[in-house]
């Protein structure tokens, strides 16, 4: 999963690839490394998804463009268009659910 730092990067990687995963997470949080982690695990599965992480640390203006007001924060795009988020506690069933669907379209 490529890290990006600015905003305008991560805005772009969004409009650039037709689905598209951001993963925002915290320095020194053990959820956000875990989620990273199995998150990183199930893309695997989905070569079509583009996945970027953002340290909200680095970057804190990703907070307020998408809303983001915890860690880790998982946003699944479609055509440049959030379909999907899930934040802190993520139900990876849901998240598994939400890339089917768009590979299906």
């Amino acid at each position: 999963m490529d890290e990006y730092i600015k905003l305008s990067e991560i805005k772009a990687h969004i409009e650039r690839h037709e689905i598209s995963l951001v993963f925002i997470k915290m320095a020194n949080c053990g959820v956000c490394d875990v989620v990273f982690e199995k998150t990183e695990k199930l893309l695997q599965k989905y070569s079509q998804v583009k996945s970027v992480a953002v340290s909200v640390e680095k970057t804190p203006a990703i907070a307020g463009e998408f809303l983001v007001f915890t860690a880790p924060t998982i946003l699944l795009f479609l055509h440049g268009k959030e379909i999907f988020r899930q934040s802190r506690f993520v139900i990876f069933e849901q998240l598994e659910e939400a890339l089917d669907r768009t590979e299906s379209i």
